[in-house]
C-alpha cells in the first residue's frame, strides 16, 4: 500500500520532494521559499523560467520523483489573458499537472482555486447571503473564474478516480504586509482579504494533514468570507488582521 504524505513527514531522513508551479509568482514563490526553509526539496516551475504547463512533458518530468504537487500557476484574472489563454493555461495546464501526479505517484496535489467561483466577484454577482461559505453555489460566468470552476471540479473527479487526495484552496484577495498597510475594509470587496503569510501556512497544513479524497475550502482573514471548512479540516486560522494604524 502506498504510504500517505502525512506518513512520508513523519519518517527519519530526507524530507518530502515538492513541485512548485507557479514558482516566481507571489504565492507560488512564497510558498516554495517557506517550504525549503522547512527541508523540503522543492522543485520550481515557472513561466519565467522557461516552464510551461500547457506543455504534457515539461510537467511529468518536473513530476517526476515528487511527493507531492503544489499548482499555484495560472493566469491570474480575466485582464491577464484572452479566454483561450486562460483556459488553455489554467483548465489543460491542471490537467497536466493531475495526469503527471498520476504518472509518478504523487501522493497529493494542493490546488489554487480562487474565491471568484462564486460568481459574486467585480459585480458579477450578488451573494445568496453573507458571509460566503464553501457551500455556496457556484455562479461563474467569466473567463477566469470558470477556468477555477473546471478545475476545481475535474480535481474531484480525478481524485474518486485515482484515490489521491486533492486539496482546493480559495483564497480571497491576496495581501502582503506593504499592500494590506495602504487598504482598508473600504477599499475591498466584501471587506475581505487573506494575508499572503496566513496563505502559505495553509498550503503547509495542506500538505502535512492527512486527508482523504477531495476538499475545497476558503481563505479570508477579515471580511464576509467564512473559512469554517479551512479550520475544522487543517486547523487553520488566519494570523493576520487589519493592521492597526493606517
Amino acid at each position: 500500500m502506498q504510504r500517505t504524505l502525512a506518513a512520508v513527514l513523519q519518517q527519519d531522513g530526507a524530507m518530502p520532494r515538492v513541485l512548485v508551479t507557479g514558482s516566481s509568482g507571489q504565492v507560488g514563490g512564497a510558498v516554495a521559499r517557506r517550504l525549503e526553509a522547512a527541508g523540503w526539496s522543492v522543485v520550481r516551475f515557472d513561466v519565467a523560467d522557461g516552464h510551461d504547463v500547457r506543455d504534457a512533458t515539461q510537467v511529468s518530468d518536473a513530476a517526476d520523483g515528487c511527493d507531492a504537487i503544489v499548482h499555484a500557476a495560472a493566469i491570474a484574472h480575466d485582464s491577464a489573458g484572452t479566454p483561450d489563454e486562460i483556459m488553455a493555461t489554467n483548465v489543460l495546464g491542471t490537467w497536466h499537472v493531475l495526469s503527471a501526479a498520476e504518472e509518478h505517484g504523487v501522493r497529493k496535489v494542493v490546488y489554487f482555486s480562487s474565491g471568484q467561483v462564486f460568481g459574486c466577484a467585480e459585480g458579477e454577482g450578488v451573494p445568496d447571503s453573507l458571509p460566503i461559505d464553501d457551500h455556496h453555489p457556484l455562479r461563474v460566468a467569466r473567463p477566469y473564474g470558470m477556468s477555477k470552476r473546471l478545475a476545481e471540479e475535474m480535481c474531484e473527479i480525478w481524485t474518486r478516480r485515482t484515490a489521491v487526495p486533492t486539496v482546493v484552496l480559495r483564497p480571497v484577495m491576496i495581501l502582503d504586509d506593504a499592500a494590506s498597510a495602504r487598504s482598508s475594509p473600504a477599499d475591498l470587496e466584501y471587506g475581505a482579504f487573506v494575508h499572503l503569510d496566513d496563505v502559505v501556512s495553509a498550503t503547509q497544513l495542506a500538505l502535512a494533514t492527512h486527508l482523504d479524497g477531495h476538499v475545497r475550502m476558503l481563505l479570508c482573514g477579515p471580511g464576509d468570507f467564512d473559512s469554517t471548512v479551512a479550520r475544522q479540516t487543517l486547523g487553520w486560522r488566519p494570523q493576520h488582521g487589519w493592521p492597526d494604524v493606517r
